[in-house]
């Protein structure tokens, strides 16, 4: 008896799948495994998530507006955008004509769009609008991420790489701007923790590059005696690029901290120091590259130069590469600490959305920090296809 015991099993398995996909009526091809997550998590669409990212920052801007009324003095209120007209007054009366926006939490998240994300940009550029992509993400090239934004948001052929201001980039034009060159057969040695799109983008900008991506048999850990037989292949380096790296460990965490202590001199770009992003429909928390440079920091004693928002060196580069004036752009952002502070310490307006990482919570709580008045937003609106004509009548 015990022989069939197994088979019994997979028996009653199996027909408690099917009795579950007769009840939730499952199309062919979509048999759900049989030791699975929640039906409603592991059938979520594209589609689906963003219509729950939609409400839920409908829903948020209430929480918002109670905040605002209720606990906020007249010179601290931003102006909550209700309809699309009265963004465009807004626009309008402060005479708008730039706008950045940050990409992840904003314009999608992860590979879903937020709602009329595609339709806001297009319009945007079809009236004359000049439209920047800033995001402190540095795992891509200018070009990876506008093929991601063509896309995630549909807009093939209307999209510029000069449009594309990542933390990639701008590490590489800082380090530039640093005349740290010695001459034309001795480049500078730039050693990077993070991708290859870092990587790249350091290399067109005239680096040598060591370490980025580890080859796949790499050990992550580093004992005392291998540390103190390292032969250090990357020789004296000029600086250390620390960008998001997925495969971080403490390996590259003792290389780097005795390249930093072979020359006192070199310097530590950190391409920015978010704490978390957010990942999936339930927004769970993915450590930034915040964590990564604290570790070195801690590790070297010594401080990052900050070169994604909210830096100056990020604002000072936008406006003289690009010709922009700050009172007429407005930054559009999901985060008080990055995005807002960035746009507010920059001299430009700016726009906090509720699709991403800010919270009526987080705003209340600013809202009643005088030392946190730069990051209030100047206007507050659920999510970007406020910004959007016909969006008036979805929202």
């Amino acid at each position: 008896m015990l022989y069939y015991l197994p088979l019994l099993l997979l028996l009653l398995l199996l027909e408690n799948s099917l009795a579950w996909s007769s009840k939730h009526q499952v199309s062919r091809g979509t048999m759900p495994p049989l030791f699975s997550s929640p039906p409603d998590e592991a059938l979520y669409t594209s589609a689906d998530i963003t219509d729950t990212i939609r409400k839920k920052s409908v829903t948020e801007m209430e929480k918002v507006t109670e905040v605002v009324n209720t606990s906020c003095s007249e010179s601290k209120r931003p102006l909550l955008i209700e309809t699309n007209d009265d963004f465009n007054s807004y626009i309008h009366n402060n005479s708008i004509e730039n706008f950045l926006f940050d990409c992840d939490g904003v314009l999608y998240r992860g590979t879903d769009a937020m709602p009329c994300a595609s339709q806001t940009i297009q319009q945007l550029i079809s009236r004359g609008k000049k439209v920047f992509f800033v995001t402190n993400n540095a795992a891509s090239t200018r070009m990876e991420l506008k093929t991601k934004l063509e896309k995630v948001l549909n807009c093939r052929g209307i999209l510029k790489e000069d449009m594309m201001i990542g933390s990639a980039y701008v590490a590489g034009q800082y380090l530039k701007s640093c005349k740290l060159t010695k001459d034309s057969d001795n480049k500078t040695r730039v050693h990077v923790i993070g991708t290859a799109g870092l990587c790249s983008e350091l290399q067109s900008a005239g680096f040598d590059i060591s370490g980025g991506q580890d080859p796949v048999d790499t050990p992550s850990g580093m004992s005392r005696d291998e540390l103190a037989a390292y032969q250090f292949p990357e020789g004296e380096i000029d600086a250390l690029v620390i960008g998001l790296d997925n495969d971080f460990n403490y390996r590259k965490l003792c290389i780097a901290t005795v390249l930093l202590q072979r020359n006192p001199d070199a310097l530590l770009v950190a391409t920015n120091l978010d704490a978390f992003d957010l990942v999936g429909f339930d927004a769970r928390h993915l450590p930034g590259n915040g964590a990564l440079v604290s570790a070195v920091e801690m590790a070297s004693g010594r401080t990052a130069i900050n070169v994604g928002k909210p830096s100056s060196t990020l604002s000072e580069l936008i406006m003289d590469v690009y010709g922009l004036k700050a009172e007429e752009t407005l930054m559009v952002g999901d985060r008080l600490d990055t995005d807002i502070t960035f746009g507010n310490d920059s001299g430009m307006k700016s726009a906090l959305v509720l699709t991403g990482c800010a919270t009526s919570s987080d705003i209340a709580s600013v809202m009643k920090d005088d030392e946190s008045s730069q990051m209030i937003p100047s206007v507050i609106f659920p999510h970007v296809g406020y910004m959007f004509d016909d969006a008036a009548g979805d929202n």
